[in-house]
């Protein structure tokens, strides 16, 4: 989905609220995924896999991640951030997996 460019009522204009902190909250995600997994981070955007396999690499970071977070592991190193967002938590830096 993307933003309403020019919205003309109210509604759009909560959709593109609501869209913008979306994306936000997903960025943010994917920066935290990046900095714990530098096979996501080095890839430069894409796993160089056939799409059955990169699909199983990410839900395997993800559980990862969400492990790791239970048992409370650091995050080594800075967050990788893309240039546009804003730096707050993720909600209790959970990634969800939906299979």
């Amino acid at each position: 989905m993307t933003p309403i460019a020019y919205p003309t009522t109210r509604g759009e204009e909560r959709f593109n609220e609501s869209h913008r902190i979306t994306r936000c909250v997903v960025e943010r995600t994917f920066g935290v995924l990046k900095s714990r997994f530098q096979c996501l981070h080095e890839s430069g955007g894409s796993l160089q896999y056939e799409p059955r396999k990169a699909v199983k690499i990410v839900i395997a970071c993800m559980l990862l991640h969400n492990y790791c977070v239970d048992r409370r592991f650091p995050i080594d190193g800075d967050v990788v951030q893309e240039p546009e967002v804003t730096v707050q938590p993720v909600r209790n830096n959970r990634v969800l997996v939906m299979l």
